[in-house]
């Protein structure tokens, strides 16, 4: 097990860097900012939606493929429309209406709207209905949403800032991961969760908080700091990420463990031997993708200065 574990971990790693450096060459659009971590994106967070929805046939609501992955899929779209504007010959005009960040959030109205939507053809009473249509409107909110929120912090900055400070946000969470995993093991007495992931104790918790901070200040405060000269965090900032990153990571884990609680499953999907499936893997990323723009919002991570 442990061997396929590594293996997986290895292709997804390696083939990720793959993209990352494609997005950081700008071919072969210079304008089109994150033209390559998009569709790594849009392939990672989408898998992990169908087999969100995948995982809905084992409950008694019955499925929600379509409309939550349609659903999922305009918002995602939304998204990147901004990013690949520049493809048409022109600039993605300063004075739209929505905005890069009103897209998503428009079209994520319409799809909590297309739940219900859809569902209205097929209404019988009784036939748990109203639970199919949230759910199928949540999950097309949630992917998506996340999907956008990543797709707004590939583009902070300059000279690929975003980039840096997206790849830092997953190196962050996934060390808060192990941090946490370890911790728990060697030293977890007090159950977390233990109604929704047993093997959760406050002791990996504050394991992982600490891993966290100090990977935070590693890979910005020392590394960050010599690639870009003019970036200058608070000390107080790397506290603050750490922190947010790994209770958001815990939170998007549990919120997983629910969802396999309720349908009998140990793994979101069987994609990667040893992981399990691809929510299996971003499960503690995507809430850190908004969580980490929210800070960035408030100033407490701000982008090195041209």
């Amino acid at each position: 097990m442990l061997r396929y574990r590594l293996l997986s971990a290895v292709v997804i790693i390696c083939s990720s860097l793959v993209f990352v450096a494609l997005d950081a060459s700008g071919w072969p659009c210079e304008n089109c900012t994150g033209f390559w971590m998009i569709p790594l994106g849009a392939y990672l967070i989408f898998g992990s939606a169908v087999e969100c929805t995948a995982m809905c046939r084992h409950t008694p609501y019955g499925p929600v493929e379509r409309p939550a992955l349609l659903g999922c899929g305009f918002i995602m779209l939304a998204a990147a429309t901004p990013v690949y504007w520049p493809l048409s010959g022109s600039v993605y005009p300063v004075d739209c209406p929505f905005g890069k960040m009103g897209l998503p959030l428009f079209a994520g109205s319409l799809s909590l709207l297309g739940g219900f939507v859809w569902h209205m053809r097929t209404y019988r009473s009784g036939q748990n209905e109203l639970i199919r249509s949230v759910l199928a409107g949540w999950i097309a909110s949630y992917f998506g949403t996340c999907f956008a929120f990543a797709v707004s912090l590939r583009q902070i900055g300059t000279y690929n800032w975003g980039l840096y400070f997206i790849v830092g946000v997953i190196v962050i969470t996934k060390f808060a991961d192990a941090g946490a995993y370890f911790a728990g093991r060697s030293l977890g007495k007090n159950k977390l969760c233990p109604n929704v992931s047993p093997g959760k104790t406050v002791e990996g918790l504050l394991g992982g908080i600490l891993v966290s901070i100090f990977i935070s200040w590693i890979y910005f405060g020392f590394f960050g700091c010599r690639i870009y000269q003019t970036l200058h965090w608070p000390w107080y900032s790397h506290i603050v990420l750490g922190l947010t990153l790994t209770l958001g990571g815990v939170a998007g884990d549990l919120l997983e463990s629910i969802f396999k609680r309720d349908t009998g499953l140990k793994d979101s999907g069987n994609l990667l031997p040893g992981l399990g499936g691809l929510w299996d893997v971003t499960d503690s990323l995507l809430p850190g993708f908004v969580l980490a723009y929210l800070i960035y919002a408030s100033g407490l991570t701000p982008a090195p200065s041209v």
